[in-house]
């Protein structure tokens, strides 16, 4: 009797170990791969997976360091310095923020983290409301770094304006807010012969920023609220591989692409801040989007436009300057006024090739319909028209009544399909701006943001 229930006891055990090596599948994985799924948690959740088990406590110890620090007062300094000191490294990701005037005080713990030996390998860095970049303690990471984000920093120039920083294997930058000279811009662009995205905002006046780079896929330019007397400048010398080119908002800018045979994606374009847009000698001129182009501008086939006045004569003078536009994004301005226009004979014999278009902040008007119904009524390989309106909600009499007013059923192309929603476009904060020009996987960053 006691020998059967010690055999059954045995089988239960082994049978809740079955079970629970069924429902943790996880463990069964190699360390590698357990190390970086650690790596990539945040720091705290990281430390706490060593509770799991034996196995989980070494792992995080093992696996690529990702430190994230906000820096209130000495506490979280001196926490900072606990978890690099008990960890070996390599280090994946290494972030910190200061607040207040905590970031004079802990300077020299900032170039002593820098130093720290579970920083070896640093693939991301990223520093916030720093006074001066450790340049000296940033040398090490030259050969190995690959992300980094410097927001509220200083850059101190070196001689004769030259970068001391140097990140060969750099491919995403982003600058957000930091005081840096143009000459030192563009040594330190120069400096990154492998960068494929580069993200700046600045809510100061921003220096003249001007591109050269073999690499770079992604720009991604915000150039502040404030309304500057000074129109911020945008060149694009020479960018071979360029495809996208992200004006995410702000103040006046001056944009002028010399060389970008590649560009593909373009916008926001805003009537009512850029007062030129430069293509070699072509060139678009606000607030009434007056176009003179000597040549068209053959590559872009997605073209954003932001805070639009309804004039039909002027979003078909862009349609003429890129003539291969698959996908066009409008959104209108939040008052628009109830004025229209006649058809000149040169728009209505205009052959309108957009497969999809997007109106934001629809509300239904006669000139937004009317200019709906252009549309409709000639895009003749249009696949989908989407209005995303103002309202909280989008009734089904409210969409019937559009779409017996946008008379649908006259379409030129019979395949087109129309989606009413209640979405709000290009709305998005300064982390996501980035995000959407850091990532090279999406095709279309224009529908992500307004997601």
């Amino acid at each position: 009797m006691e020998m059967e229930l010690l055999t059954t006891a045995k089988n239960r055990r082994l049978e809740l170990e079955e079970r629970l090596a069924v429902a943790d599948r996880i463990s069964s994985l190699p360390d590698g791969v357990l190390g970086d799924i650690v790596s990539l948690l945040p720091t705290k959740e990281g430390a706490r997976t060593k509770v799991l088990s034996s196995r989980w406590r070494r792992l995080w110890r093992s696996a690529p360091l990702n430190l994230e620090g906000y820096v209130h007062g000495v506490p979280e300094g001196r926490e900072i310095s606990r978890i690099l000191s008990s960890h070996p490294g390599p280090a994946r990701r290494f972030s910190v923020s200061y607040y207040g005037d905590y970031h004079s005080f802990f300077a020299a713990d900032l170039g002593g983290w820098l130093q720290s030996s579970a920083l070896h390998k640093l693939q991301e860095l990223q520093l916030h409301q720093v006074i001066r970049v450790p340049e000296s303690a940033l040398h090490r990471f030259s050969s190995t770094l690959r992300v980094a984000t410097f927001s509220s920093c200083i850059f101190k120039d070196g001689k004769n304006g030259s970068a001391a920083l140097q990140f060969p294997l750099l491919t995403q930058l982003s600058l957000v807010n930091v005081v840096i000279s143009e000459s030192y811009l563009h040594a330190l662009l120069a400096a990154c012969p492998a960068l494929q995205s580069l993200f700046i905002r600045c809510d100061q006046e921003l220096c003249p920023v001007q591109i050269v780079s073999p690499s770079i896929i992604s720009i991604g330019v915000h150039s502040g609220w404030r309304n500057f007397k000074k129109v911020q400048q945008l060149v694009i010398k020479d960018a071979p591989c360029l495809e996208r080119l992200l004006l995410l908002g702000g103040t006046k800018i001056a944009v002028s692409v010399i060389s970008a045979p590649r560009l593909h994606i373009l916008g926001k374009l805003r009537n009512t801040n850029f007062p030129r847009f430069h293509f070699g000698t072509s060139t678009v001129q606000g607030p009434n989007i007056i176009a003179t182009m000597t040549a068209v501008v053959s590559s872009v086939k997605v073209l954003a436009l932001s805070n639009v006045k309804l004039c039909l004569n002027a979003v078909i003078n862009l349609m003429k300057c890129f003539p291969h536009l698959d996908k066009l994004y409008i959104q209108i301005t939040s008052h628009e006024e109830e004025t229209w226009f006649r058809y000149q004979e040169n728009i209505i014999a205009l052959d309108i090739r957009l497969r999809k278009i997007v109106l934001a902040n629809y509300r239904g008007y006669k000139s937004q319909v009317m200019l709906a119904k252009f549309f409709i009524s000639r895009a003749r390989v249009l696949e989908l028209m989407r209005f995303e309106s103002v309202f909280p909600s989008v009734r089904y009499k409210w969409i019937e009544r559009q779409r017996s007013l946008l008379e649908v059923e006259k379409r030129a192309s019979m395949g087109a399909q129309f989606d009413f929603v209640s979405r709000n476009i290009f709305i998005g904060s300064c982390s996501r701006d980035a995000e959407v020009v850091h990532d090279l996987s999406i095709t279309d960053p224009f529908q992500r943001i307004h997601r």
